[in-house]
């Protein structure tokens, strides 16, 4: 009953502004068939957008089969961790109800000097109590999505109900060192470099408003245990696991018919394991804040 109240509420305010300026119904319904009725055309959205986001990571890795301690921002470090977020994406639509988003998130993670209390075991290597050590992690994660247009909702068909269907995939670089306590064989740095692509699906909505106003809604996630990555790691076969969720409430505004300014709430949450034999690195990373940007229309 709430659903149905809440979309019959954003129905009457989508089509109120029309009824504001003496159109009828009817005239509204011609125009919204014959524009419809005309092809699409192509075009692309190119966003660029910094996010500011409150964070969290943690990370296991064992190797050679001794035992591994889980580390931690909130957990492990005592400093103000450090973090900077780019995100960029491309969409581009064909049609009235196709369109294909590619985006690209860079991430660059540090934290200095922090002390450790206990004892840690990182990727064979026993970091003993009291040392200081450095954290950082390198972040690249691309998604490349199809979008198929469900349903048109309204008068002018300007709300919007869609799914979408694609891949993601990421590296990651994590180094983990200490100035006092010096790692020969470069087992301070670890590249998960064996991980395949996941799959990744979702549902929205997206209601423009006017000419000026778009608002969007979005959520997208991938279940994945145990698939095989066809690669192999100090001689055993690799598998990974993928738990990722995406969600996104963006609001748009356009300064002219090619400038958009941007903002957005996001959440991201992503945890990933590679294992197999004696061999794991866990990954686990959370976020959420806003992002502002702008937005390019072609």
């Amino acid at each position: 009953m709430v659903a149905r109240f809440c979309l019959l509420f954003l129905m009457t305010l989508a089509v109120s502004p029309l009824f504001a300026q003496g159109m009828s119904e009817d005239y509204v319904r011609e125009r919204t068939r014959a524009r419809f009725a005309r092809p699409h055309g192509i075009t692309l959205d190119w966003d660029v957008l910094a996010y500011g986001a409150y964070f969290d990571q943690m990370q296991k890795v064992r190797a050679e089969g001794l035992p591994a301690n889980g580390i931690g921002y909130s957990r492990d470090f005592d400093g103000v961790p450090i973090g900077v977020f780019l995100d960029t994406e491309f969409r581009l639509r064909w049609s009235w109800h196709d369109s294909i988003t590619a985006s690209y998130s860079f991430a660059i993670l540090r934290t200095f000097e922090d002390e450790l209390e206990d004892t840690t075991r990182f990727n064979g290597v026993a970091y003993p109590a009291g040392v200081d050590v450095d954290y950082g992690a390198d972040w690249h994660d691309l998604r490349l999505t199809y979008r198929r247009d469900l349903l048109h909702i309204g008068l002018a068909g300007n709300f919007v109900i869609f799914g979408e269907i694609g891949l993601e995939w990421g590296t990651f670089t994590t180094r983990f060192g200490s100035d006092t306590f010096t790692v020969k064989n470069d087992r301070d740095t670890e590249r998960f470099r064996e991980l395949l692509p996941w799959y990744t699906a979702g549902v929205g909505l997206e209601w423009q408003i006017g000419q000026d106003i778009r608002l969007l809604a979005s959520g997208r996630g991938t279940y994945e245990v145990g698939v095989p990555t066809f690669q192999k790691r100090d001689g055993d076969d690799m598998k990974q696991s993928v738990v990722s969720l995406t969600g996104i409430a963006s609001f748009e505004y356009a300064i002219n018919d090619w400038f958009a300014l941007v903002v957005r709430a996001k959440y991201r949450y992503l945890k990933l394991k590679l294992y197999g034999g004696y061999r794991s690195d866990q990954f686990l990373w959370y976020s959420y804040g806003p992002e502002v940007g702008f937005g390019l229309r072609f």
